[in-house]
């Protein structure tokens, strides 16, 4: 019973580990948390691991019979996360600096290949998932946490009544290639089909973001940093001050009526098979 004397001090140096998690993954990460199948002696791959989650999670709660790796692109995070083994003493952890279209794994080497929220953001998840079934064991399984068409519609209804309304053709087009790049449920199934995976389960919820008004979601750190620039993308720069201030009043009128701004975001859980 090595945990007895094994105490983890709350100093100085913790403050780097001891972060937030941005509150974007948490909801996703815990649905995943929530369903994953947890089997001794699993060999488990988390694509596209960040700064730690849910990888480090999943690594204690999976126990040390399990080795977990956690792939991503950027050094920084994996310095981070490698940080955070280190104080939390988790053993059965190994960061590696990759992608997941290539894997430093042999054939049928994983049993379980995780990633929360990758499959947006990957640049060719058909290449991510052909690496995925090679390096998978028969039977093994692939699971990943999304979001799904229709989040934040509240959000982008109004964006397309502003853009409507200014008679912007060429942003109304923009706005509608934007969201054709959001997954429905049903985009996936023909993605993972596609990839020779079976889909064993699919479990749906909604979590929702609610701001004082338009304001304050404009100036939300994580909006500005994950969504903001695409929005921009949208519109030409010549257009920005009067789409989005048009944009903000809208919000902030809904937010005088209701008394805030609730924002939906569907999500799912996939739990696939090889």
């Amino acid at each position: 019973m090595e945990f007895l004397h094994d105490k983890i001090n709350f100093d100085d140096s913790m403050v780097c580990c001891y972060d937030e998690l941005p509150l974007w993954s948490s909801p996703f990460g815990i649905l995943l948390l929530n369903n994953i199948p947890l089997i001794k002696e699993s060999i488990i791959v988390d694509i596209g691991c960040g700064t730690g989650f849910p990888l480090l999670e999943l690594a204690q709660r999976f126990g040390e019979s399990c080795k977990v790796f956690g792939i991503d692109p950027w050094e920084r995070a994996i310095d981070r996360a490698n940080r955070k083994k280190e104080k939390y003493r988790i053993k059965n952890v190994e960061l590696l600096r990759g992608i997941g279209e290539e894997m430093p794994f042999s054939n049928e080497h994983i049993d379980i290949v995780v990633s929360n929220l990758g499959i947006n953001n990957f640049q060719n998840p058909d290449e991510v998932l052909t690496e995925c079934f090679r390096v998978l064991k028969s039977r093994g399984k692939l699971i990943f946490t999304t979001n799904l068409f229709g989040h934040f519609d509240e959000f982008y209804s109004k964006f397309a009544e502003v853009l409507s309304d200014l008679k912007l053709e060429s942003e109304i087009n923009n706005l509608n290639e934007h969201m054709k790049k959001r997954h429905s449920l049903e985009d996936i199934n023909t993605l993972i089909k596609r990839n020779k995976f079976s889909v064993k389960k699919v479990i749906q919820e909604n979590y929702v973001m609610r701001f004082v008004d338009g304001s304050s979601f404009f100036n939300h750190y994580f909006i500005k940093l994950a969504f903001l620039q695409g929005w921009k993308e949208i519109v030409k720069e010549d257009n920005w001050n009067t789409v989005f201030s048009n944009l903000e009043n809208r919000l902030n009128n809904i937010a005088k009526e209701k008394g805030e701004i609730v924002l939906n975001v569907p999500m799912a859980y996939i739990e696939c098979e090889k």
